[in-house]
């Protein structure tokens, strides 16, 4: 598999574990029932909002931390 930059990706096994940077990525994962493996989101993701506020909020989408 190749990344959006053709670099080449090797994952050994399926992603188990899922942190979401892009609140339109993290609605979509909730819609296609990932709800279990996301483990993250940033402060900005607000949607769908009875499952967002349950899960564990970082910093925003340039500064993690914050």
């Amino acid at each position: 598999m190749k990344d959006q930059l053709g670099y080449k990706v090797y994952l050994p096994q399926t992603p188990r574990r899922i942190v979401s940077l892009v609140p339109s990525q993290t609605e979509l994962l909730f819609d296609l029932g990932l709800d279990a493996e996301i483990v993250g989101i940033t402060k900005f993701c607000i949607y769908p909002a009875e499952k967002t506020k349950h899960k564990t909020k970082i910093g925003g989408t340039k500064n993690l931390l914050v």
